[in-house]
This record gives structure tokens, C-alpha cells and sequence, in this order.
């Protein structure tokens, strides 16, 4: 995705989510079966003639997805158009910044105020959090009576991830749940030294290609590493973090202390040790824009934008030169990654029946659908092939200071009923939809973990991993096997192993009522 980004669209995973990042989660869930679709004729149309009589506004609010919305007005009046004709209602977004986002929205459900949709996640507007105070509504029956489009189209895999003791609270958006990482060159390199990047199947093999880099261009990094992001190699698909520190074995079925992980510990060194022979940018640790960094062309290798290409189009796309990419490593589907974009109606909707006519409308037309997210023909975006009544043209988006309006199609709903562009081609798209399909889901899935026992050792397990993570993900501890030990130490004494237990107890209590 181009334009100008806000912290809030984060499509770009930090290649060590996995070791040491906290994962926010509150309250429990309970496994799902995928809801049945109605064949009943008032929930197949998704809309009653006595519910739509009178005129009501529709309220949404989101994170600002980029900071210029000048054209706001302009695109809800287009869509507006649709959306009254078929409704009999008017949709009007709430955007906030980002820096004020949490405590605003929290301040809203808290006080009680009305107001409709509202976009949550694991981690921003916190989706567990809100269902445990009582915030969102029930969407059971909404969906079966107005619902019928997005029950069609949503992984039912991924109901069981927003699922509450039986109940549904929020939509989960097709987004990539479960993103190959890939390896990322910049082509023009990779050419000049003939390097076989296909060859890449580890971060060790990145060796020879970075040394040639250090030795010939001068201007040129060999690896990227930021604050919040490092080069693809560095994650551990065959673990899912529970909460920073402490991560569940897919393979062996139990949890484990992230830096016990022999991989782990492999990895990083080898980021150490590039960090000492100038491969890593000396000050890596404080940088802390990871995609301006990357649209630099200052790397010569980085990670992927989102997910991995075989021809290198979405990367290419998204830093803004030509790269190629080869296959890093893929995770399992987990809670978090398929709760990473969802919908909710607020508990205190005064038209939840119409908000969620107008989630199904836009789940089922691709034009009301690309009109929110893209904006305005000829204001927003030109076409440049087919047209917008098309079932799939071709448009180019407006990019950088000309970006006037954007919403991320995942943070609307139905991400593959996007237009072709230069934000994501068919293409990435249906690579991205295929991973989705063949992606292994973790043996955590449903299965959330309540921290209010130990959220006094949550908190000081997450001042240890916010020091440690930037030092870790970017190789610049002067002593390896020293700062290792010194953060194991740091993590015992906030208390790492009261949490562990505390979740083991959790996990068999769920597994037992799961069987």
C-alpha cells in the first residue's frame, strides 16, 4: 500500500514478532462453528422495507489510515448516493489521529455515547479488551438476518477468533493471515553481481551478498534493521507468541521461554554478528520508521511489504523500486493474525440493524466498496484500463502529497474484492487469498489468554522486552551471549515464570472444555 502511512496501517510484520513482542489479549474465546447461512427471503435481500422507512445516519470510527483526508466530503457524497438509495441512510466516518486514538475511543464506549461501527483489532481499539467491558453487541442474529453476504465470504476458520462464550463480536476482515515473509533485493544489485538470491533459504546465506555490498557500494547498507523492523529470516513460524517472551510450540504442543528457543538464539547472533562487520546501520536501534527507511533505496536487502511475490510486484510496488524476493518462511494462523482488521457495532448502536445492512452492502459491491477505500474517479485515482462499473478495472491510486483519501480495504472488510492498482495488483492479491487457504492454523486458535491474574508481571515483562527488542532485532549489543543472559535474568524477575504457569493452567482448562 502506498501513500503517506500513519502507525496505525501496519501491513509490515517486524520479522521478530514472534520472540519478544507483546501480544495484548484480555478475555477468553470459545470455539465457533462457521455461522449457517439463512435461505429465508428477508435475510437473503439483507434489508426490510419497515426497517429502512425512516432516515438515519450511520456512524464509523477508525484510526486515521493516512494524515491528509481533505477529500472526506467529497467521497462519503458518492457514496452516500448508493448507500441512501438502497438503505435509506448516510454513512459518515469519524477519523482519529492516531497519537489520541486509544484513549478517545476508549473515553466514548466508557461514557456510553452512541455511535455504530467501529474498527478493532488484537492490537489497536483492542478487540478482547472491549467485549469484556461490555462495549460491542452480539452479532448472531444481526448476520443471519442481514448478514448473508459476509457470511459468504469470511474464512470460517476465522469465526472462531472473534467468538465470546458463544457469541460473535465483530466481522474479522479477509486480510493475509498468515503472510509468507520473503527475502527482498534490490534488483539492480543483484544483477550488477550476478548473486543467486533463489539460493536464500536462511539469514546465514545472505553472507556472501552482503560482503560484496559492504566491500563495492559504498553508499549502500547491506541489510535493513529498524526499532520496529528487521530483514526477513529472523521469525519463528513454527511458534506463536502468547504475550512477549513466552511462545507456544506448534510442533511440540507446549510453551516455552522465547529465548530458550535454540533457532532464536541462532538468529539473532547472526544479526550480531552482521551488526559488528558494518552489514547493519550502527544506528539501526533508534531508527524508527521502518518504511520510510525502506523507500530510501539505501538497502540492498529488506524484508517483504506484506506478504510474499513470486515476481517481486508488491514489494517493487510499495518501496517504489525494482526488487525481487525469495520465500523466507510462513506462520501459522493464529487468533491474533485473523483478529489483525475486524468490525464492530457498537453496544450502544441506536441502528444496529442498518449498520449492519451497510456492512453486507459493502461485502457484496465492489464499487461502494472501492469508493470508500480509494475515493473519487478523477479526484482520488485515474482508470487505466476497464471502467469503474467493471467487475475488476485497473486504477492507479494517488500516492504521497497527492494522497487525499484512503481507507485500507482490510479495515472496510472484503480485501479480494479489491480493484487492481498500484496498492495491491489481482495478482498479489490472489497469491495473498491462496497462502490464506493453504495456511496450517496454529493449535492456539480460539484460544485467547486473560492476563488480569498477572497483569502486574505483564506490565513489567513489557518495560523489559520495549529495551530489548530494538537491541535484539537489530544486532547492536556489544557482548551477544552477555545481553541474552542479562534479559533472561530481566524477564525471571518480572516475572516470566508465574505468567508461564498462569497460562498453562488457562490452556488445559481450555483444551478440556474443548475436546
Amino acid at each position: 500500500m502506498k501513500g503517506q502511512r500513519t502507525k496505525a496501517a501496519k501491513w509490515f510484520g517486524s520479522g521478530a514478532s514472534v520472540l519478544l513482542t507483546t501480544a495484548i489479549v484480555i478475555s477468553g474465546c470459545s470455539t465457533a462453528e462457521k455461522p449457517k447461512e439463512s435461505a429465508s427471503p428477508a435475510a437473503s435481500t439483507g434489508t426490510s422495507a419497515s426497517l429502512t422507512k425512516d432516515f438515519v445516519e450511520i456512524s464509523w470510527y477508525m484510526p486515521k489510515p493516512i494524515d491528509n483526508l481533505k477529500d472526506q466530503e467529497a467521497v462519503e457524497a458518492e457514496a452516500n448516493k448508493l448507500i441512501k438509495e438502497k438503505l435509506n441512510a448516510n454513512l459518515h466516518f469519524n477519523m482519529i489521529d492516531n497519537a489520541g486514538w486509544e484513549d478517545k475511543i476508549k473515553l466514548k464506549s466508557a461514557a456510553g455515547e452512541p455511535y455504530d461501527l467501529v474498527f478493532t483489532s488484537n492490537t489497536s481499539n483492542n478487540l478482547n479488551a472491549n467485549v469484556q467491558k461490555g462495549a460491542f453487541m452480539p452479532l448472531d442474529d444481526l448476520l443471519q438476518k442481514y448478514g448473508q453476504n459476509i457470511l459468504k465470504k469470511v474464512d470460517p476458520r476465522a469465526w472462531k477468533a472473534v467468538t465470546y462464550k458463544g457469541k460473535i463480536m465483530a466481522i474479522p476482515a479477509q486480510t493475509p493471515y498468515s503472510p509468507a515473509s520473503a527475502y527482498v533485493f534490490k534488483k539492480d544489485l543483484v544483477e550488477k553481481y550476478k548473486f543467486d538470491y533463489k539460493s536464500v533459504k536462511s539469514l546465514s546465506d545472505l553472507e556472501p551478498f552482503l560482503k560484496t555490498i559492504k566491500e563495492n557500494e559504498p553508499n549502500m547498507i547491506p541489510v535493513i534493521a529498524t526499532a520496529n523492523g528487521a530483514t526477513s529470516g529472523v521469525g519463528l513460524p513454527d511458534y506463536t507468541t502468547v504475550v512477549g517472551g513466552i511462545s507456544f510450540s506448534e510442533k511440540e504442543g507446549k510453551f516455552v521461554k522465547t529465548l530458550d528457543i535454540p533457532q532464536n538464539y541462532e538468529n539473532y547472533r547472526i544479526m550480531n554478528d552482521f551488526y559488528k562487520k558494518g552489514y547493519i546501520a550502527k544506528d539501526a536501534a533508534i531508527k524508527t520508521d521502518y518504511l520510510a527507511e525502506a523507500k530510501s533505496g539505501k538497502y540492498a536487502v529488506l524484508r517483504d511489504s506484506g506478504g510474499y511475490t513470486e515476481d517481486g510486484s508488491k514489494s517493487t510496488s510499495t518501496y517504489g523500486f525494482p526488487t525481487v524476493e525469495t520465500f523466507s518462511s510462513q506462520p501459522t494462523i493464529s487468533t491474533a493474525s485473523m483478529t489483525a482488521a475486524a468490525t464492530a457495532i457498537s453496544a450502544t448502536s441506536k441502528n444496529p440493524e442498518r449498520a449492519m445492512m451497510l456492512l453486507d452492502y459493502i461485502w457484496s459491491d465492489k464499487y461502494l466498496l472501492n469508493t470508500l477505500a480509494y475515493g473519487v474517479e478523477g479526484k482520488n485515482y485515474t482508470v487505466k484500463s476497464g471502467t469503474v462499473k467493471d467487475d475488476n478495472p485497473t486504477i492507479v491510486a494517488k500516492s504521497g502529497a497527492e494522497q487525499t483519501w484512503a481507507i485500507w480495504h482490510n479495515w472496510l472488510g472484503p480485501l479480494w474484492d479489491q480493484w487492481d492498482s498500484n496498492w495491491n495488483s489481482t495478482k498479489a492479491l490472489e497469491a495473498m487469498r491462496k497462502t490464506n487457504e493453504n495456511g496450517k492454523a496454529s493449535g492456539l486458535l480460539g484460544f485467547v489468554f486473560n492476563n488480569e491474574p498477572v497483569k502486574t508481571e505483564i506490565a513489567q515483562i513489557n518495560a523489559v522486552n520495549k529495551e530489548a527488542n530494538p537491541i535484539f532485532i537489530t544486532g547492536s549489543m556489544p557482548d551477544y551471549p552477555k545481553y541474552v543472559e542479562e534479559t533472561k535474568k530481566k524477564l525471571v524477575d518480572a516475572g516470566i515464570d508465574k505468567v508461564m504457569a498462569e497460562i498453562q493452567k488457562q490452556y488445559d482448562a481450555w483444551k478440556a472444555e474443548n475436546k
